[in-house]
């Protein structure tokens, strides 16, 4: 068993809060025609949650894979040739992307759950 500190445990908390944000303008993005505002504040996000997962050094293997997944579906996105289509490749990155999403979910809840007791 890890023992985290609860700094780690909050941050945790936050990247969990951020994660859970950023799959849900996901999913808004891709049901809409493209939207430049709606990518940025997604972009910005993202700059934001690697700097919380760089806190959580037991996250960096699923932190990867969210990068890889991400720059999958943003070049599935962005190959589309018609924007207001979603094609079988951008579907096949986004459930890749939303898995490693749920993982790292799973991942912040471990870091939550195991305190150091304070004795």
């Amino acid at each position: 068993m890890y023992c985290h500190s609860p700094e780690q445990a909050a941050a945790a908390a936050d990247f969990a809060r951020e994660l859970q944000e950023y799959q849900a303008q996901l999913r808004e993005l891709l049901l809409r025609r493209w939207d430049p505002e709606l990518y940025r504040s997604l972009s910005d996000q993202f700059d934001r949650m690697q700097m919380l997962a760089e806190l959580l050094p037991r996250l960096s293997v699923t932190w990867t894979e969210l990068l890889i997944t991400r720059a999958e579906l943003t070049h599935a996105l962005w190959s589309r040739t018609a924007p207001s289509r979603i094609n079988g490749r951008v579907v096949a990155c986004h459930e890749q992307h939303a898995a490693v999403l749920q993982k790292a979910l799973r991942e912040c809840g471990e870091y939550m759950a195991r305190l150091p007791s304070s004795s």
